[in-house]
C-alpha cells in the first residue's frame, strides 16, 4: 500500500469544478476579513446588511420599510429589526407617511447621511487600491468576469 503524506492542503486542478469552488470560497472568506479589518479600523460597527440599508435610503430618501428591506435583500422583519437599531443610534428616522398613516417611511439622520459618505468613501479608496495593484490585463479580466459571474447569479 502506498504511503500517504497526510497532505490535505492539496489545491483541485484549476479549471474543475473544484478549483473553482475553492476559489469562490477563498475570495468571499477574504471579502468577509477585509470587510471586518475595515469596520475595527475605523471603529465603526455598521453591518454589510445594514450598510445596504442606508444605501438604499441614499438614493432613495423617504422609502417604506418594506422597500428599504427589498433593496437591501433582507427580510421586511430583519429590516424592521436592524431598522430598530440604526433609529436608537441616531442614524435613520423614521416617521409614518403623510398619505396613508398605516405606512412608515424611513429617511437618513445628517448623521446618517454623512456616516454612508464616510463608509462610500472608504468603499472607493480600497476599490482603488485593489484595482491599482492588478496588471492592466488582470484589470480587463476582473471586470469581464465580475459581471459575468453576476449575469450568471442573476440566473440562478
Amino acid at each position: 500500500m502506498p504511503a500517504t503524506t497526510g497532505n490535505t492542503d492539496a489545491r483541485p486542478a484549476e479549471g474543475s469544478l473544484g478549483g473553482f469552488e475553492t476559489a469562490w470560497d477563498e475570495f468571499f472568506a477574504a471579502l468577509r476579513r477585509s470587510r471586518g479589518r475595515a469596520a475595527r479600523e475605523r471603529g465603526e460597527e455598521l453591518t454589510l446588511s445594514q450598510q445596504n440599508l442606508l444605501t438604499a435610503l441614499g438614493e432613495h430618501p423617504q422609502l417604506p420599510v418594506g422597500e428599504v428591506a427589498l433593496a437591501a435583500g433582507v427580510a421586511p422583519p430583519t429590516a424592521t429589526r436592524m431598522l430598530d437599531h440604526l433609529e436608537r443610534t441616531g442614524i435613520v428616522a423614521r416617521e409614518h407617511s403623510v398619505r396613508d398613516r398605516r405606512v412608515v417611511t424611513v429617511a437618513l439622520t445628517e448623521e446618517g447621511g454623512r456616516l454612508l459618505e464616510r463608509k462610500r468613501a472608504a468603499v472607493a479608496e480600497k476599490r482603488r487600491a485593489l484595482h491599482e495593484s492588478l496588471t492592466p490585463a488582470e484589470r480587463e479580466q476582473a471586470e469581464h468576469l465580475l459581471h459575468r459571474l453576476a449575469e450568471l447569479l442573476e440566473q440562478l
